[in-house]
């Protein structure tokens, strides 16, 4: 969302103010509020207080934040709140939003996404006053939920503005930063917890190194989001890590990992990274479970189960087969152009908040 923030608030006639949660704010995941804080104003940051990966951890931290955001949004005023995806605490924003009166204004609604996420995001449409879909299938999800057309957006995916944005740091810096071999390639290693079956975590992470171990190529994992079932997945990275083959990241900046996908051989897991982002570079995608299942994606994405033989199959395939490597040359991927940040912003500065626009009706 970096591109848009910058320009809502190069906007004349819009302020932006942001507010930070969730692993932002936790050391265990980087503390990547600073790196937000080097881009922009943070007006207020809420402490979820997440102190480990269970379901009901998970639960109250998510009711935690919509005590707090509460008091947040009594404090600032906001006329819109602008958010992404499908993440409790987004959802815990959007229910403290909607007793409040405030708009909101959703990005990347109408995907099928799989996990605990997917109810959530859809949830999160039923919420939202205005829908930035990022393509076709997703905007007529949105209208076949019963929102009135007036409301529905097609923008592209904000993710891909990023990749045009020209923030990439360049490739050599890249090199040095992360110790990387410039003629042999690497591997990029993503992978959350599937928070429908967040006990298998541990396993799950155990068959994909299991795999990644046979492969014998320099590899980068980073750590998983703060879905239940993350300590399992973090154990098993640390316990892996064998420097300087084998390194482990708490965060890696966006710009930065934005550019390690232009650079990579293959990216593993299971993130949305490796579907939305990783066709523009042309980066095969081992897409490992069902995180992911059912949504939107490219010719890159080799999805495979839970097993290391499957795993280790793939990474081959994408690392050694020619014609394989040949066709992602020629991907020509649906996410949009990276101007989605420009038409998020011409949208909210021509919103007019009234009651036509608070008060949503079915269209059926």
């Amino acid at each position: 969302m970096t591109p848009t923030m910058h320009e809502i608030s190069r906007h004349p006639e819009m302020e932006m103010v942001l507010v930070v949660t969730d692993q932002h704010l936790y050391r265990k995941f980087g503390h990547t509020v600073q790196e937000v804080e080097d881009n922009f104003p943070v007006a207020a940051w809420i402490d979820m207080e997440q102190d480990g990966d269970s379901d009901v951890d998970r639960a109250r931290a998510i009711g935690r934040c919509l005590t707090k955001i509460s008091d947040v949004f009594a404090d600032l005023k906001p006329d819109i709140i602008l958010i992404i995806g499908d993440r409790g605490e987004v959802f815990a924003a959007c229910i403290a939003a909607h007793n409040m009166r405030i708009a909101i204004a959703h990005v990347q609604g109408g995907d099928i996404s799989g996990s605990l996420d997917e109810p959530v995001r859809h949830a999160i449409t039923k919420l939202s006053h205005i829908h930035f879909p990022s393509i076709e299938s997703s905007a007529q999800r949105i209208l076949n939920m019963g929102e009135e057309p007036w409301r529905v957006h097609i923008v592209g995916d904000t993710h891909i503005d990023q990749i045009f944005f020209n923030k990439i740091p360049e490739a050599e810096a890249l090199w040095t930063r992360y110790g990387l071999p410039i003629d042999d390639g690497f591997i990029l290693v993503l992978q959350h917890s599937d928070s429908t079956n967040p006990r298998h975590s541990t396993a799950q992470m155990v068959e994909t190194i299991a795999a990644l171990s046979s492969i014998n190529m320099r590899t980068l994992f980073v750590y998983p989001c703060s879905d239940q079932g993350y300590e399992g997945i973090i154990n098993e990275i640390e316990r892996a890590a064998d420097p300087p083959r084998f390194t482990v990241h708490r965060n890696i900046p966006a710009p930065e990992f934005i550019g390690l996908q232009r650079l990579a051989t293959c990216m593993v897991g299971n993130s949305s990274a490796g579907l939305i982002e990783a066709p523009y570079f042309g980066l095969p995608a081992v897409n490992i479970g069902d995180r992911q299942v059912g949504r939107q994606r490219a010719g890159n994405v080799l999805d495979v189960p839970h097993d290391r033989v499957a795993i280790e199959a793939a990474i081959r395939k994408a690392l050694t087969n020619v014609e394989f490597r040949k066709e992602l040359k020629h991907l020509q991927p649906p996410f949009g152009d990276g101007q989605a940040y420009k038409k998020i912003t011409r949208v909210l500065a021509s919103v007019e908040i009234n009651d036509q626009l608070l008060n949503k009706r079915m269209t059926y």
